[in-house]
């Protein structure tokens, strides 16, 4: 079995991730004027409001009809492989996102494909965090391979896109990297999660009100990020987010290193005292798993009594040894825990996994493969017999949206092409399991 640290979600991912769909002052457009705190109101997956932000899809890249609309399709199978970032230097991966699409896809193979054609799925290749190697291994799919479509696809870098963009390449995954943003043929499970700054959303602010028992009066939050001029902008635009719903921003650094954090020390008594010479009432991380641990058992060592939320802290594996590091500790998510077994497309997926994909972990990679396989097989259902890299594309930017009910909320097309799926959830780590504090929902855009 991989090591924990390799498939617990990476610096890289919840760095991006945070930024979550804002922009606002970090793209040097005036600061959005605070909003009644008690009239944000958190909602369901489905039905969200887009806060009357109307993008301009004509501007979208790679919207060329496909030379050859065919490619990866015969009348009995449908070819689809994946690219991700299964190895990196520092450890961190996405691996398990292969073994959850593989799972989808055979579950999709039982049942008699997609509309007659068995998907003849040929694996995720691996790009080692390396971004030529990522634009080298996109050719690989379409030259050698001939996809009709990259499902999953998990990289840091957007490398692949020359490739993807000039064959007319669909694909499918979770929107952390540029591609899948203002491109019509990128597909994020959670939308664009770098977008332009033009629209921001309340979910950070409603979910960490959601932990005061959705009285956020008085509060105060600390973020503490990593050193990089991303991370920086994702700070930003999650302080946004905090502010929009009145919850006062005390200390806002990125002062992890992008090699993770040693000393602890400096930023533990800076976060101690941001609050008027007093701790906040909540610190956020948005770092890599291993400075979040240190930075969570240092303030604790320090006497804070606070809350602690991450975007990192969810992993069956934790949960099955107690993990203490981050005991008590929160982990905000952009889809349903694969705990709930309350939820009946949860119970289903984990009943995949058990059948298809034995040897897998419901880890965030392994959940965000399976739902980007999921939204794949559900659009090329939709579009029909005459299923072609054209009509689904066309079907896809035409008011489509896709959700799975209580496991991940909506998105639309076009308009996730411009912005995130403004939703989330948050789970804690008690003991030997983890609890669903606050189940998926939903803010809003914001303009």
């Amino acid at each position: 079995m991989r090591p924990i640290r390799s498939v617990v979600i990476l610096a890289a991912v919840a760095v991006l991730a945070a930024a979550c769909g804002s922009g606002g002052s970090s793209s040097g457009k005036p600061a959005r004027p605070t909003v009644d705190a008690q009239a944000v109101k958190a909602g369901p997956p489905v039905g969200w409001s887009d806060g009357g932000y109307k993008p301009d899809t004509s501007k979208m890249r790679c919207s060329k009809p496909a030379a050859d609309p065919t490619r990866g399709i015969t009348d009995t199978q449908i070819t689809v492989g994946g690219l991700a970032y299964l190895t990196s230097p520092n450890g961190s991966t996405m691996a398990g996102a292969e073994l959850g699409a593989k799972a989808r896809f055979d579950r999709a193979n039982a049942e008699g494909g997609i509309n007659g054609r068995k998907i003849n799925y040929v694996g995720t290749l691996d790009d080692g965090q390396d971004p030529a190697r990522s634009g080298q291994q996109a050719k690989v799919l379409v030259d050698q391979k001939h996809v009709f479509a990259a499902v999953p696809l998990m990289t840091s870098f957007a490398n692949y896109l020359d490739t993807f963009c000039a064959e007319t390449v669909p694909y499918f995954g979770w929107g952390f990297n540029a591609g899948y943003c203002n491109t019509s043929i990128g597909f994020g499970i959670t939308g664009c999660l770098l977008p332009d700054g033009t629209v921001a959303t309340t979910t950070y602010g409603l979910l960490i009100k959601s932990l005061f028992g959705g009285n956020s009066t008085g509060k105060t939050v600390a973020l503490v990020g990593v050193d990089n001029d991303t991370a920086r902008g994702g700070n930003r635009d999650i302080a946004e987010q905090v502010r929009i719903v009145g919850i006062k921003v005390v200390y806002n650094e990125n002062s992890v290193p992008i090699a993770g954090i040693t000393d602890t020390t400096a930023v533990v008594n800076k976060v101690m005292t941001s609050n008027g010479g007093q701790p906040p009432d909540l610190v956020l991380y948005v770092a890599d798993f291993n400075s979040v641990v240190k930075l969570t058992g240092a303030l604790k060592a320090a006497g804070f009594k606070g809350k602690n939320l991450n975007v990192i802290g969810y992993d069956p594996r934790l949960a099955a040894i107690g993990f203490p590091g981050l005991q008590d500790s929160y982990t905000l998510m952009q889809w349903e825990p694969g705990v709930d077994n309350a939820v009946p497309a949860v119970r289903q997926m984990a009943d995949d996994f058990k059948k298809y994909a034995p040897s897998a972990v419901l880890s965030l990679p392994a959940m965000a493969g399976y739902w980007s396989a999921d939204m794949f097989v559900t659009a090329a259902t939709k579009a029909g017999r005459d299923l072609n890299v054209n009509s689904l594309l066309k079907m896809l930017n035409s008011n489509y949206s896709y959700s799975v009910p209580g496991a991940v909320a909506e998105t639309r097309w076009p308009l996730s092409h411009f912005a995130t799926t403004p939703c989330g959830s948050i789970s804690q780590l008690v003991g030997k399991q983890y609890n669903i504090i606050t189940k998926l929902s939903c803010g809003s855009l914001v303009k």
